[in-house]
């Protein structure tokens, strides 16, 4: 056949494609793998990549589907994963250099779902230093970078994920998100993700095997993909092998209540930031929805620290038992948080769950079980809250871990990067990230849309049906 661009294509139009049989998943396998291999030296996004493997996998799924027995709508379409999902037989180093070697013997139970319905997997992408940076560096694999500006971030975790997606390498990502990694590089990549309802799709297979059970909250999976509808096609899957979506009793497209919040914890949006919010609340204004300035919960701050505790204890317990002692949990802390991230809120609220005893712990958790039921209560009342994922597009490489310069002067890595992300965590809902245009030099900005919990398919096809 004659070659195509199948990279400005949505991944449900290659569905369609091979459903009709106007191209084969040899042929699409083959074109993402060429693209790979032209962006990535630039980019850094795909540090593994499976040729054989994703070519063997192809030609599999293009003679069941000559024999009319496809597995699912996905069957053959390529897309890699971020690597820090576990995955059979593949690097899942999770950007940590003891990790290196580590190819598990299964796989989790989102990349099993992933595997039976047919989809090719061309590699894993890149990620920063156990998955836990708004960059995307570490010391295995060469640093990711913004395809938009190679001297910024594509941001982190998902850093790699989102830059494949924008260079065309792949149509589809699965990315994870504990306090803004699918949603801050969607936004300095101009690509679409949903961090999924906090307790619906399983993650406690997701890490290293022969490791404790990592999170058991707060941290979820989403897809991510340059088109809009093409998220709901990983989430029908999921949803069909794990129940729980709903659909909002008030749900009518024609008149939404939405609230909406121009910054939060006293973070302001820069200029272009906010020129860009405040065109698209014109534009819903004008298509008749209700817009009211407020936020599903009053006090951020201990939205933070409710998040601290929780995170940062299920992120230690997840450590080998043998380097959980006080004084390696000092060194783990020191390195992790004050030499990575500097001083701010994160290393402050983390570090409070990492020396957290049991009963802290639970009264956090308790805590939160009281924030939800505020939650619920407020999206019985509004469909949507939107605000910025960030306060200015992806920040220079050089600005990693370091403090920031702003319009009302120098502002910590964490404050400036986490405000807007890591508390909102703590809410639980789906999440939808949405590039709404780019600032005067060419970088994108996107907004984050939440929805009631448990709503994330509704979310996405709400979401479609307004002219942002």
């Amino acid at each position: 056949m004659v070659s195509q661009n199948f990279e400005a294509y949505s991944a449900r139009a290659l569905a369609d494609g091979l459903q009709s049989n106007r191209w084969t998943s040899v042929e699409l396998t083959r074109h993402f793998l060429a693209r790979i291999k032209v962006q990535n030296p630039e980019i850094h996004a795909v540090p593994f990549l499976f040729e054989e493997e994703a070519l063997a996998e192809a030609k599999a799924s293009d003679v069941r589907r000559s024999t009319g027995k496809p597995l699912s709508i996905l069957d053959g379409i390529p897309m890699t994963i971020k690597d820090a999902i576990r995955m059979k037989d593949s690097p899942s180093t999770y950007g940590i250099w003891i990790l290196r070697n580590h190819r598990p013997r299964t796989d989790s139970k989102l990349v099993e779902v992933l595997r039976s319905s047919g989809i090719v997997f061309l590699g894993r992408t890149a990620v920063p230093t156990g998955a836990f940076d708004w960059n995307c560096r570490n010391s295995l694999y060469a640093e990711c970078v913004n395809p938009f500006d190679p001297t910024r971030t594509p941001g982190g975790s998902s850093g790699g994920a989102a830059a494949a997606l924008a260079t065309g390498m792949t149509p589809l990502e699965l990315g994870s998100d504990l306090g803004g990694s699918i949603r801050y590089p969607a936004h300095c990549c101009g690509v679409f993700g949903l961090r999924t309802t906090d307790g619906w799709l399983p993650i406690a297979d997701s890490g290293p095997e022969n490791f404790p059970s990592s999170f058991t909250q707060l941290a979820t999976f989403g897809p991510m993909a340059r088109h809009l509808g093409d998220l709901d096609l990983l989430l029908e899957r999921y949803s069909e092998n794990f129940p729980g979506q709903k659909t909002p009793a008030n749900s009518s497209k024609d008149h939404l209540k939405i609230a909406y919040s121009k910054s939060l914890l006293g973070v302001s949006a820069n200029a272009d930031t906010r020129k860009l919010f405040e065109e698209m609340l014109e534009r819903l204004s004008k298509q008749g929805h209700e817009l009211v300035e407020t936020s599903p919960y009053p006090d951020f701050e201990e939205l933070y620290r409710v998040w601290g505790i929780i995170a940062g204890h299920e992120y230690t317990h997840a450590l080998p038992a043998a380097i959980r002692n006080r004084f390696l949990l000092e060194v783990f802390a020191w390195w992790i948080l004050d030499h990575r991230l500097g001083k701010g809120p994160i290393t402050t609220n983390f570090k409070r769950g990492i020396f957290a005893g049991d009963t802290l712990y639970r009264e956090a958790c308790e805590k939160r079980k009281k924030i939800l039921q505020t939650v619920d209560r407020f999206f019985e009342n509004f469909q949507l809250w939107i605000l910025p994922v960030a306060p200015s597009p992806a920040i220079p490489l050089s600005l990693s871990g370091r403090m920031i310069p702003t319009e009302n002067g120098p502002m910590e890595y964490s404050r400036y990067l986490g405000s807007y992300t890591v508390p909102t965590t703590t809410l639980g809902t789906p999440v939808l990230t949405y590039p709404i245009g780019k600032d005067a030099t060419g970088l994108p900005i996107g907004i984050q849309m939440h929805g009631p919990r448990f709503a994330d398919r509704w979310l996405i096809r709400i979401v479609s049906e307004l002219k942002l």
